[in-house]
């Protein structure tokens, strides 16, 4: 007869020492990816754009729109209106970009180290708002200003603040929210 009140002996469960070199390679590699997300600096929540698809296609616009109003007509008085005179009406602009609210990446693709951050500083200085600093992988000809869908106006805004001559839209690996700033070498 079998005493069912025995205890079972317990043993230690030993790993291979090929799972614990596993597992401690995948913990390094995890600890570099977190430290180099971290150097790099994150870019936002938006999803990564792809060269075949428009990236800011399904995201709402930046600017409101107004909506449209109902106008009542005004009730005729008794006394005559004066005649409106010819004056000459001044040329329509472009609305000012609000320079405050609008996010901007600087990203160094040359290999003077400091680059993107000391833009960064005059970034700010001409009253625009720096949403990350780090470095550029790609390949850029020249200093650019890159852009997503609906935002060339503030784009040519910022090249003309800082005398960057080349504006473009984004490419694969920008953000999709933020203006992006690529520099390959000093800004004059």
């Amino acid at each position: 007869m079998s005493d069912h009140r025995r205890t079972v002996t317990r043993r230690a469960l030993v790993l291979p020492t090929w799972a614990l070199l596993a597992v401690g390679g995948v913990v390094v590699l995890a600890g570099a990816w977190l430290a180099w997300l971290l150097v790099t600096g994150p870019d936002d929540d938006a999803p990564v754009a792809s060269a075949s698809s428009s990236p800011a296609a399904s995201e709402p616009s930046a600017t409101p729109t107004p909506e449209p109003t109902e106008t009542t007509e005004p009730e005729p008085s008794e006394t005559p209106e004066p005649e409106p005179t010819e004056t000459s009406e001044p040329e329509p602009t472009e609305p000012a970009v609000d320079r405050s609210s609008i996010q901007v990446s600087v990203l160094n693709a040359s290999r003077t180290q400091g680059l993107a951050r000391t833009v960064a500083q005059r970034v700010t200085a001409e009253g625009w708002t720096v949403g990350a600093v780090g470095n550029w992988r790609g390949y850029s000809a020249a200093n650019t200003v890159h852009y997503p869908q609906g935002r060339e106006a503030e784009a040519r805004q910022l090249a003309d603040d800082l005398g960057i001559q080349a504006v473009a839209p984004i490419v694969n690996g920008m953000s999709g929210q933020r203006l992006t700033i690529v520099l390959v070498g000093p800004v004059s």
